[in-house]
């Protein structure tokens, strides 16, 4: 998958006994899943193989909305699709609540997932992959975003382009047709105006996103700023494409030719810098897309944010003095560890002082290091090998902004704990790969004016667990069995003057299993045992609990439950 040429397609036959992962992606394209019950684009229907997707609709205000199409039925191969954009006239800005809807779907036949994105005024304002279609599916699906943040891009008239590659041939022959727009909800006493940034900067490369090959690959936005910037956070997107596209199974390159694996390791890490000064970094989330490692276990559940990625937040705040100083500025994004590669994009978001327009400050303090030095450790007895992966972030970032307020010091401390854990045993007959990786990243952020003092501890939690054991009879016939356990939890406890008022958590976990059957002659003959539950819980002050459960088995949704109490 990705923004390049074409794939490998059907066909492709490994030369040795074994079939990787990567090798049962190119085979499971011709495949065909079992011809499902009539399959609907929204809702949910037992029994049917269209797209689950389990992320609930976003709230929306009573009042009826301004609408604007940004494209309308448009069918997408290899070059971006350009739109105009402008304001609703009779909704003028700002507005109560701004969403972006989209509705994507693939005709049946044989096609890779893709990646896309939707661009507007040089801003990334949705970032994701596609599901995959069979002969006998055609996947359709709505995704739904909060894009009120990017409120200053939408006050004036834009240009933009939407980009879903899609490359067709005689074999690959499904094509891909999308529609979106944008819902503005006019502010009312019941749904006022909330605040939102000044300023929205795009983070990317030339008509899309940056594509960094290497750890000193690095996208650069020039910025030139006004002088009264208040704080400043950049959203980050850090999506793992071509060699890096299953990075958390890639092992050191010395030992990448007898594991038959990807080299480069198994750390990843999202960098970023002002003006060449440490300012932050973002783990990486292991997003598996719907043609990764075996499609049959994302039919008809995606993974987690497969369809729609969450970007990670990187507080600048602390830089809101420097970058008001009237001077040109930087900002830099790296990923550590890529290895050809990564797509970054994001958006640099810029809240003013309005009672100002001169803010003054400075850094005053910055432990954050230049490189991380992961640790590696490895062992081997025979057939097994064992390879651990480990990595520590600890880090203070502090700065002060003179502003109309008064004197605002913002701190930021982070700390991210990384493992990767993986045992092999190869054979002729046998091989068995096993992965445990966990990201644990705090992100605890202070401010202080005056004698008043406010805190925001955020938790960010990435457990991954992965099994696949492939094995071989003597006649060449053969079972793969992989299981997966993936999960996205945030939890955000905010203080003032060191008493809670509010607490916020989210969770959501994904856990699909499936048995590939093939062929000496590698092709694939059937699978079985496939199942997957998806569970989506949030809670929160004033919001109460909600959680969905979504479940299926041979391919198609068995079971689906909707509750408000998580006890």
């Amino acid at each position: 998958m990705g923004w390049g040429a074409p794939a490998v397609s059907a066909g492709y036959v490994k030369a040795r006994s074994h079939l990787s992962f990567s090798a049962l992606k190119k085979l499971l394209c011709a495949t065909a899943f079992a011809a499902p019950a009539p399959a609907m684009a929204a809702g949910f229907v037992l029994g049917s193989g269209n797209t689950a997707v389990i992320e609930p609709a976003i709230p929306h205000p009573a009042e009826t909305p301004c609408v604007v199409t940004l494209f309308a039925n448009d069918v997408f191969g290899a070059n971006n699709l350009t739109y105009s954009y402008a304001p609703p006239p009779a909704c003028p800005g700002p507005w109560a609540k701004v969403i972006l809807t989209a509705e994507i779907g693939l005709d049946k036949g044989i096609q890779y997932d893709r990646s896309g994105l939707i661009w507007l005024g040089g801003v990334n304002i949705w970032f994701g992959t596609t599901s995959e279609p069979t002969p006998n599916i055609a996947p359709h699906w709505e995704i739904q975003k909060d894009v009120t943040d990017d409120t200053a891009l939408f006050l004036a008239p834009q240009s933009g382009f939407v980009q879903i590659a899609n490359y067709t041939n005689s074999t690959d022959t499904s094509v891909i047709t999308a529609s979106a727009q944008l819902l503005f909800y006019p502010a009312t006493p019941a749904s006022p105006v909330p605040t939102v940034p000044d300023m929205v900067i795009g983070v990317g490369g030339q008509g899309g996103p940056a594509n960094l090959g290497t750890s000193t690959s690095v996208v650069s936005v020039p910025l030139s700023l006004p002088t009264n910037v208040a704080s400043a956070r950049l959203d980050l997107f850090t999506q793992s494409q071509s060699n890096d596209e299953f990075w958390y199974t890639c092992v050191p390159n010395s030992l990448a030719s007898a594991l038959e694996s990807c080299g480069g390791g198994a750390f990843r890490e999202g960098e970023v810098s002002i003006d060449s000064t440490p300012a932050g970094v973002a783990p990486v989330f292991p997003w598996i897309y719907t043609g990764g490692i075996d499609p049959y276990l994302w039919a008809p559940l995606p993974g987690v944010q497969t369809l729609d990625f969450k970007p990670f937040p990187v507080n600048l705040t602390p830089f809101a003095g420097v970058l008001s100083n009237g001077k040109a500025h930087t900002l830099n994004v790296s990923v550590f560890g890529a290895d050809s590669y990564f797509a970054v994009t994001g958006a640099l978001y810029i809240y003013l002082d309005h009672n100002a327009t001169t803010v003054t400050g400075a850094i005053t303090q910055d432990t954050l290091g230049g490189t991380p030095v992961p640790v590696t450790r490895t062992a081997a007895n025979g057939t097994v090998t064992t390879i651990g992966t480990s990595n520590v972030r600890d880090f203070t970032i502090a700065g002060y902004a003179v502003t109309s307020a008064g004197r605002v010091t913002t701190t930021v401390h982070e700390t991210s704990l990384f493992y990767n854990d993986q045992f092999f045993n190869l054979t002729n007959t046998l091989y068995n790969q096993q992965i445990r990786q966990d990201t644990e990243t705090q992100v605890d952020m202070k401010q202080q004016t005056g004698a008043n003092t406010s805190e925001t501890v955020t938790q960010y939690s990435y457990p991954f667990s992965f099994s696949y054991i492939e094995n071989v009879a003597a006649s060449g016939n053969g079972a793969v069995s992989t299981t997966i356990d993936q999960q996205y939890h945030t939890n955000t406890v905010v203080s003032a003057n060191g008493l809670p008022i509010a607490e916020y958590d989210f969770i959501d976990a994904s856990t699909p299993k499936d048995t590939l059957l093939f062929n000496a002659q590698g092709e694939i003959t059937g699978n079985r045992n496939q199942a997957s539950t998806e569970v989506y819980t949030t809670t929160g002050t004033g919001q109460g609990c909600y959680t969905r459960t979504l479940a299926a088995a041979a391919n198609v949704l068995t079971a689906t439950s909707t509750s408000t109490n998580c006890k």
